[in-house]
């Protein structure tokens, strides 16, 4: 996922602490490396309220690719068909690397909502499929991806009679519009939560890749392949007011030390919490 233009904010004062000793019900694990990503990494804040709808197609286009990838088939959408009003967003403001691309460990796309013009809603859902597939290519799977792009304005459209994501919730509540989303082609629970946590500051604890990965690993819940389940498991598990700060602090973990192949295990702060230290899966 799902693009950070501006370092994510975080509280306290990072301290490099380690766990000291193995704990063997996961509920309980699990608190602890909430406490331990939180000491080391700081405890992330949501920044602010973004457009749903923006950030939803962001978290679309950015499903089995790489954010920069995604960002571009959203800004080549965007230049295609630009939005008649204009809001002053900033692209320029993209996080950048020494090598001056687009800083791929520093982007979150749900943060592209906030300088990235959004295209024009209205002329893209005219389109046909094969052209919407077209201008978003650059982010891989464009024919699946542009159908549940078109989905979605469709669907939103209908609800309210505009291309307001936003205004579809607000008719509907949450859970309503969850349970409608998910029925739509190519709309799981991770784009669904992924949008609300980034858009709107919900408590949810989305399950990515990284999350998925390292709860697995971590032992917390046994759940294969299966990232829905992973969600559904772990949601009751986490405190009140830590599941979006959990769902960051794992990404960025799982970025830098608990990575896919060859994780840094000797640099890890949770070793000894992990039953599966060198047994990467």
């Amino acid at each position: 996922m799902p693009a950070r233009l501006t370092k994510l904010k975080r509280t306290g004062a990072p301290k490099a602490i380690a766990a000291s000793r193995p704990i063997a019900d996961p509920r309980k694990r699990l608190h602890r490396v909430i406490e331990l990503l939180e000491a080391n990494l700081g405890l992330p804040v949501w920044d602010g309220r973004k457009d749903a709808l923006e950030v939803m197609v962001l978290t679309i286009l950015s499903q089995n690719t790489t954010d920069p990838n995604a960002l571009r088939g959203y800004q080549t959408l965007a230049a295609a068909l630009p939005a008649k009003s204009p809001t002053g967003k900033r692209p320029e403001t993209l996080p950048r690397d020494a090598a001056g691309n687009v800083d791929k460990v520093a982007l979150r796309l749900s943060n592209a909502a906030t300088a990235v013009e959004p295209p024009d809603w209205d002329a893209v859902a005219r389109l046909p499929q094969g052209e919407l597939a077209n201008l978003i290519r650059a982010a891989g799977l464009p024919e699946s991806k542009s159908g549940s792009i078109l989905a979605l304005l469709h669907w939103v459209h209908e609800v309210t009679g505009r291309y307001s994501l936003d205004a579809a919730i607000g008719k509907l509540g949450l859970d309503a519009s969850m349970e409608a989303l998910g029925k739509l082609k190519g709309i799981g629970v991770k784009t669904i939560t992924v949008t609300l946590i980034e858009a709107t500051g919900a408590d949810m604890c989305p399950v990515d890749t990284h999350v998925h990965r390292i709860v697995n690993r971590l032992g917390i819940v046994d759940t294969g392949s299966n990232r829905d389940k992973t969600y559904v498991l772990l949601g009751p598990m986490i405190p009140a007011g830590h599941a979006y700060g959990l769902h960051h602090n794992l990404l960025t973990f799982g970025r830098t030390v608990c990575v896919a192949k060859n994780p840094r295990c000797e640099a890890c702060p949770l070793r000894k919490l992990c039953p599966r230290v060198g047994l990467p899966s």
